[in-house]
């Protein structure tokens, strides 16, 4: 985890307010100190330029999303027990405030220009492959059935992010509640188990 002095997480914070009100292109370095209530010399010294402090943006993004890439999967351990532990920890990170604001000032610059999307395709990429080992691990056990893993992870993360993410960061739906969450996540997981092994 980046450590950040209390100037940074200043100047941080409010370049995250002026990106997700503004935009990158439209947010200046004078707005941002403003915001932040530092000088400019102190901005400059941790921050050069918005590109840097976007950076910090995408920084904090993977960093939120590390932990359930060292969610490991246990061979001989009930299969389904293991995607619902799985399943709620992704929809944890999916539904939280913070990883959603972030998510769409880092989206919108994705769409901003092809070279943006390509650097960033890069950043992700470790954690998009982290996270699909795991059900490269559970295919090797033989949960997937004749399913391939990759297919299985997009099928999996994509209809977790349909109904939690993808609705509350575009459409700007209010939170899902936990009860509704939890059947969310019950009925998700036993339709996944019966479709790779349906005699199951």
């Amino acid at each position: 985890m980046t450590q950040l002095s209390a100037k940074q997480q200043a100047i941080l914070g409010a370049a995250i307010d002026q990106f997700a009100l503004m935009g990158l292109q439209a947010t200046t370095m004078e707005a941002i100190c403003q915001k932040a209530e530092v000088s400019k010399r102190t901005l400059y010294k941790h921050y050069p330029n918005k590109e840097a402090l976007f950076d910090a943006v995408v920084i904090l993004l993977i960093e939120r999303i590390e932990p359930l890439t060292a969610i490991q999967f246990i061979p001989n351990y009930d299969f389904e027990v293991q995607l619902k532990h799985l399943a709620s920890s992704v929809v944890g990170l999916l539904c939280d405030p913070d990883y959603i604001r972030l998510s769409r000032i880092v989206m919108i610059e994705s769409m901003r220009s092809e070279a943006q999307a390509k650097r960033l395709n890069e950043k992700f990429s470790h954690c998009e492959h982290s996270m699909v080992v795991w059900f490269e691990e559970a295919s090797l056990a033989g949960c997937l059935g004749d399913h391939d893993a990759h297919f299985a992870a997009a099928f999996f993360w994509g209809g977790l992010k349909r109904l939690t993410f993808w609705e509350m960061a575009i459409r700007w739906q209010p939170p899902v509640d936990e009860q509704q969450l939890a059947a969310f996540i019950e009925q998700a997981c036993k339709l996944f188990c019966g479709g790779v092994n349906p005699r199951q």
